[in-house]
Order: structure tokens, then sequence, then C-alpha cells
């Protein structure tokens, strides 16, 4: 009976406490710190896409002329990057309000993007092909939608 009491009493205290820790209001952390509050500070906003078809054929015709590579590679060229570009427009609206949430899925998205045409390109035409980013996210500049 002893131990029936203990028991319940301790089954009781700790939906207490249970009750009493959703009650706080604990003050929120900022959600970036360091080296990611840089990366929000220095947050160059993505340029529109547009049509991601016309955007993609824009973008191969400027990096085949740029890296001088094959005619061969253009169709896998064009589908990695306007399925790039497709996804990119699903979040491309965050960039405005929410600038931390378009970077954590942009960048995961990019990097399978650059997985990708370092496979197609090869590693030393993939080198120049960083070579061509955009400074500063220029938005004349039809590269700027893989890089920002």
């Amino acid at each position: 009976m002893n131990f029936m009491k203990k028991l319940i009493l301790g089954i009781g205290f700790l939906f207490f406490c249970l009750m009493a820790e959703a009650q706080l209001n604990i003050p929120k952390l900022p959600a970036l710190k360091g080296a990611a509050t840089s990366v929000l500070k220095n947050f160059i906003a993505p340029p529109p896409i547009g049509d991601a078809a016309k955007t993609s054929d824009g973008v191969v015709s400027k990096l085949i002329s740029s890296l001088a590579t094959g005619g061969d590679k253009k169709a896998v060229l064009t589908s990695a990057i306007k399925d790039f570009l497709v996804k990119k427009q699903g979040i491309i609206g965050l960039a405005k309000n929410d600038p931390s949430s378009y970077l954590s899925k942009f960048t995961p998205l990019q990097q399978g993007l650059f997985g990708k045409l370092k496979g197609i390109l090869g590693a030393a035409t993939f080198t120049k092909f960083l070579g061509l980013k955009p400074a500063g996210g220029d938005p004349a500049n039809i590269l700027s939608n893989l890089f920002f």
C-alpha cells in the first residue's frame, strides 16, 4: 500500500513538472550564430528565373560557349540544369522573407547540381565552371541562376 502511494505521488509529481515546463515561455535564441550569421550578412538575393526551360537553355548555351565543351553534352546539361531550376523556383520566394530558410534549402540543391555537373563536365572543366561565378550575383549574367 505504501508503495502504491509513492507510485501515485511520483506519477503526479512528474505530471505536474511536465505541465509546468510546457507553460514556461523560454526565449528563443537566434537561429544562426557565428559564421552562419556572416553568410546572411553577405546574402545575395537570387535573380528571378522566369521560364525554367528558356533559362536552362540560356545557361547551357553560355556554358558550352564559355567552357568550350562539345555539343554532345547539351542534352544532359539541359536536363540537370532544368531540374535544378524547377526545384529552385519552388523555394525562391523564401529569399525575400526568410533568407536563412532559402539558403538551407538552396545549398543542398546547388550541391546536388554541382555534383552532377562535375560528373558531366569532368574535374578540370568543372573547375573552369566555378571560375565563371558572377561577382555580386549580377542578374544580367544568366549563370547567376546557378550560384545564387
